[in-house]
């Protein structure tokens, strides 16, 4: 990523999320006013994603379009129950334009709330928050990381997040562009928070577990995120991911399948949504 150029990624995935915001995607999955007001149709990148999207065939563009609502509504599922159960700080890594802040429910005035991100992406974001004047909460903290200058802990306890108390982490589209030592690394910060904090995140699977008209176009993407100097480092097997989390000793690890994902988010949609291969959730509970 360019010094003062915020990711390419977090820009496409904020696209997919406004695109979902039409009534032909009526009921929505995810119900995101904000994502619209901070994306321009007139921008070379959004057109670059409307281009790309139209070149792939429909079934495969309404998995892209699936995922990214997915992602953000199963997160967001995960932490009302996590709030139920007494949990009032939420960590969003990798922040992006994740809007939940900026449209959250009556009871996340509860939740402390902290973005982390790089601070070119922060500045990008508030600016465009500024400029469709959409005020900022006051529970919101923006958190900047440069992983070159400092480490996720103590940009952490540099925001005063209360390590003493339960937290629930997201980390949304993020995962691949992490090594797996780096990932281990975050997962080590999150078991060391108390009991009842989790983290929810999303991974890219490995060819094995995706059908095999997938594996060419998810190369395809790999090969083009790498050529944007945003390449994929890590990608995982579901079965093993879940099984070397409950090894580090996470307590609950919960794989959110393809096959589980339409059941719960896209029975009965005539606009043909579905759930990707590609890209799954996994839940694990400290």
């Amino acid at each position: 990523m360019e010094e003062e150029r915020p990711s390419w990624t977090a820009e496409g995935a904020a696209t997919m999320r406004a695109l979902h915001q039409t009534p032909d995607h009526e009921p929505r999955i995810l119900d995101d006013r904000i994502a619209p007001q901070l994306v321009d149709p007139q921008s070379d990148s959004y057109k670059s994603v409307i281009e790309s999207l139209e070149r792939l065939p429909k079934p495969t563009r309404l998995r892209f379009e699936a995922t990214s609502v997915m992602r953000s509504r199963y997160a967001e599922d995960c932490l009302a129950e996590a709030f139920d159960n007494g949990v009032r700080q939420y960590i969003v890594l990798g922040a992006g334009l994740d809007t939940f802040a900026y449209r959250q429910p009556p009871w996340g005035s509860s939740l402390r709330i902290f973005e982390v991100d790089h601070p070119a992406t922060q500045r990008w974001k508030r600016r465009l928050l500024n400029e469709a004047r959409i005020t900022i909460p006051d529970n919101i903290s923006f958190v900047p990381l440069d992983f070159e200058k400092v480490s996720l802990a103590t940009a952490l306890s540099q925001a005063r997040v209360d390590f003493d108390a339960p937290i629930f982490f997201s980390m949304l589209g993020v995962s691949q562009y992490l090594s797996e030592a780096a990932l281990d690394q975050t997962l080590r910060l999150v078991l060391s928070a108390p009991a009842q904090s989790e983290i929810v995140f999303s991974f890219v699977a490995t060819d094995e577990v995706l059908p095999p008209d997938e594996v060419a176009l998810i190369k395809a993407f790999e090969a083009r995120f790498a050529a944007i100097g945003e390449p994929w480092l890590s990608r995982f097997l579901p079965e093993r991911l879940a099984a070397k989390l409950r090894d580090n000793g996470f307590s609950r690890v919960f794989h959110l399948s393809p096959e589980e994902a339409n059941h719960r988010y896209f029975q009965n949609r005539r606009d043909g949504l579905n759930a990707f291969p590609s890209e799954q959730m996994i839940r694990a509970t400290v």
